[in-house]
């Protein structure tokens, strides 16, 4: 039978104790306790602290441990807005207009959100601008719509797809924040609207939603100048949260029909099965920084949701069984 020297070209080592930032597939012989370890990545979910305000259709921005949650539908259209620490949910300021189904992107104490709808006024082109104390009414979109997906910053950034339009239906258009104005940025190659985005204005990304057909898997990455078809996704649905940047991005939940808890990572190429959600559900906001830190929050669940969970994928120590 061949060793591991053989076949990987180099032997165990051998130290009393176990290293301190241990990476992936390591491997070595803990002298002192006599076992031989390694370092699997392992991937959950768990649950986090539930929203105050339970709501659906809602947009979010941010990382797991300082996330921002704004807008959505309870019933009625809400202008709620709050942020994550890690552990809990703050009430923040709320958005000077209440609505749902509207883009958001940046960070806690630097967001934006742009477009939604609400009764009445139906597709929306008013954005806000957040400070990490409260929303200011800045630019508006170019063109209305809802079911929109947003990436960037508070000074660069990127929404796309939507609801809008005339006669009113999916589209593809694309517009581009420098912090004071929108401008026209290339179109999607695949009109949509409920669907996830993630990354920056010049790398950003563009997964699953409505379309034709209305599950899509469709995902398509952004360089600044142009949208570029991708790999698909493995599960076609719309109404799933998203995270990560274009190389490291994470995509849960949704409608496949029906609420699913399916989740899935993207390394810049593909796209590839992580552990399911504890609770399916659709309709949910998403933050995060990478395809292993994510934050998943509201949505619908048969009722509506105030339920938050945390995805977390890092290498962990586990000893090997050699009996």
């Amino acid at each position: 039978m061949a060793t591991y020297r053989e076949v990987k070209g180099y032997s165990i080592k051998s130290v009393s104790s176990d290293p301190a930032n241990v990476k992936e597939g390591q491997i070595w012989y803990n002298s002192s306790a006599k076992k031989i370890k390694v370092a699997p990545k392992i991937a959950a979910w768990a649950s986090g602290g539930n929203l105050n305000t339970a709501r659906e259709n809602i947009a979010g921005s941010g990382t797991q441990t300082a996330g921002h949650a704004f807008g959505g539908s309870t019933g009625s259209v809400s202008n709620a807005s709050e942020e994550y620490n890690g552990s809990t949910w703050t009430e923040g300021d709320n958005l000077n207009t209440a609505r749902r189904l509207l883009a958001g992107f940046g960070i806690q104490t630097a967001g934006i959100g742009a477009g939604g709808y609400t009764p009445g006024t139906n597709l929306m082109d008013i954005a806000e601008s957040y400070d990490g104390t409260s929303w200011t009414e800045v630019g508006d979109l170019n063109n209305a719509r809802f079911g929109l997906s947003g990436c960037g910053t508070s000074t660069a950034g990127l929404v796309f797809g939507g609801r809008g339009g005339s006669p009113v239906g999916q589209v593809a258009h694309s517009e581009e924040w420098n912090g004071s104005a929108w401008s026209e940025g290339d179109d999607l190659n695949t009109a949509r609207r409920e669907f996830a985005g993630c990354g920056t204005q010049t790398a950003g990304l563009g997964f699953a939603g409505y379309g034709s057909p209305q599950y899509l898997d469709v995902s398509e990455e952004y360089n600044g100048t142009s949208w570029t078809e991708g790999n698909d996704l493995t599960t076609g649905r719309n109404g799933l949260g998203g995270a990560g940047i274009q190389t490291s991005a994470l995509a849960f939940g949704g409608s496949t029909p029906g609420d699913t808890a399916t989740t899935e990572g993207y390394d810049g190429t593909s796209w590839s099965s992580r552990s399911n959600m504890g609770t399916a559900r659709n309709k949910l906001g998403g933050a995060g920084a990478s395809n292993a830190s994510a934050l998943a929050f509201g949505g619908h669940t048969g009722s509506v949701s105030n339920a938050t969970e945390e995805f977390t994928e890092v290498a962990t120590t586990r000893s090997v069984d050699v009996s």
